[in-house]
């Protein structure tokens, strides 16, 4: 495997891992209040450590829309201001962030001590 090669699969896994742990962190995100698109992407990258893509966030927000996760709504913030779609949680979708947190907490734990046994 050449040098190139073994970094483009690096990238892959890379993408499937974050890819996988976006939608924990984006419910995690609208816990406390509704945000916009793009709010929403600068405090996973900033935050969370993810950085995503812009194309990723808006399909993964309509996917957790259609699921009920989520509830959009138009706003204008300031007098002026272009419209935005801002996300909030629904209480389908609260209970779906603690499920997620949970099943988090459990992989973590298990996988860190088995990881820190060296697999033994």
């Amino acid at each position: 495997m050449t040098c190139e090669q073994k970094s483009e699969a690096a990238e892959t896994r890379r993408a499937q891992l974050l890819k996988g742990l976006a939608e924990l962190a984006l419910l995690s995100v609208l816990k406390g209040r509704a945000h916009y698109g793009l709010e929403i992407l600068d405090r996973l990258r900033a935050e969370a450590g993810l950085n995503l893509a812009e194309g990723t966030i808006y399909p993964l927000l309509h996917r957790l829309e259609r699921a009920g996760f989520t509830k959009a709504e138009w706003r204008i913030e300031d007098a002026g201001a272009r419209p935005r779609k801002y996300y909030a949680l629904t209480d389908q979708g609260r209970a779906e962030l603690t499920e997620q947190q949970a099943e988090w907490t459990r992989i973590s734990v298990s996988l860190g001590a088995f990881l820190q046994r060296g697999g033994e």
